[in-house]
């Protein structure tokens, strides 16, 4: 049961890409924006009742493994842009959340069953806490990442004069460049507690607060990386297509780390099992 339900979600997440690029360019973006939305509701509708199951079922949030953090990703994305729509009604955003919603729980079901288990000496109440915190950063992170997308979008149509009534209907690019800062500046601090966090776990677990893994170095680096994006914002004055540009380039940064370090680990689970 548990299982149909994030496939019957991840149906919803195909449709509602679909739905959202289909009538991005339609007549009359207040009604035609409609269905897709909607479908995404129902989405993450399913979504919500499948983690409820899953911590029915495991009696724990199911962000402790590879698979399980993907999902819950996924799950605070959609939540978050249904939260921004409704006050913003940026349906182009949702061309862009929606596939990376599908991929992650896509990414989950394929995981599931062949995870990363978290071993006992390393379970705490702090893994939760860190956990949560990141995967919120870094949903906060991916809305940067798309309000940018869409603004480079936006830009580029204004200047080829070739959107004809999508231009029209995007929010202004002065909107959209605000945006990307806003979800920067919520996202960054939660990144950085998730890091704090997970640095508390690791020494409550191994009485390390550091112990140079590929994990942590990639977060340190990942952290620097988005702390001197903000500066360049608040003091450098960057703003604009640069802005978008280099706020893409760091969340693509931050999701190719968050994949090779876990996988990596996938690999070396499997290796040791065949060894033995």
């Amino acid at each position: 049961m548990h299982t149909l339900m994030l496939l019957a979600a991840a149906v919803g997440y195909a449709a509602a890409s679909f739905s959202f690029t289909r009538r991005f360019h339609a007549a009359r973006a207040s009604e035609e924006n409609r269905p897709p939305v909607l479908i995404l509701t129902a989405a993450f509708a399913l979504h919500s009742l499948d983690l409820v199951l899953e911590v029915a079922r495991a009696g724990v949030l199911p962000v402790a493994t590879f698979a399980g953090g993907f999902s819950f990703f996924a799950w605070l994305l959609v939540g978050l842009y249904l939260m921004l729509q409704a006050t913003m009604h940026l349906a182009v955003v949702g061309v862009l959340i929606s596939p990376l919603a599908l991929l992650a729980a896509v990414a989950d079901l394929l995981m599931r069953g062949d995870d990363v288990a978290v071993p006992m000496a390393l379970r705490s109440p702090w893994l939760a806490v860190h956990v949560t915190l990141a995967l919120l950063g870094n949903a906060l992170l991916a809305l940067a990442f798309a309000v940018s997308a869409a603004f480079l979008l936006q830009q580029n149509l204004l200047k080829s004069k070739r959107g004809g009534a999508s231009v029209h209907r995007l929010p202004s690019i002065q909107t959209l460049d605000r945006l990307s800062l806003v979800f920067l500046l919520w996202g960054f601090p939660l990144l950085t507690l998730g890091i704090a966090t997970g640095g508390l776990w690791s020494m409550s677990a191994t009485g390390q607060f550091w112990s140079g893994e590929p994990r942590e170095v990639l977060a340190v680096l990942t952290w620097f990386l988005y702390a001197g994006l903000l500066q360049l914002r608040l003091i450098g004055g960057l703003s604009g297509r640069r802005a978008a540009g280099w706020t893409i380039a760091a969340f693509t940064f931050l999701l190719a780390s968050y994949l090779i370090v876990n996988l990596l680990q996938i690999g070396v689970r499997h290796g040791q099992g065949l060894v033995g």
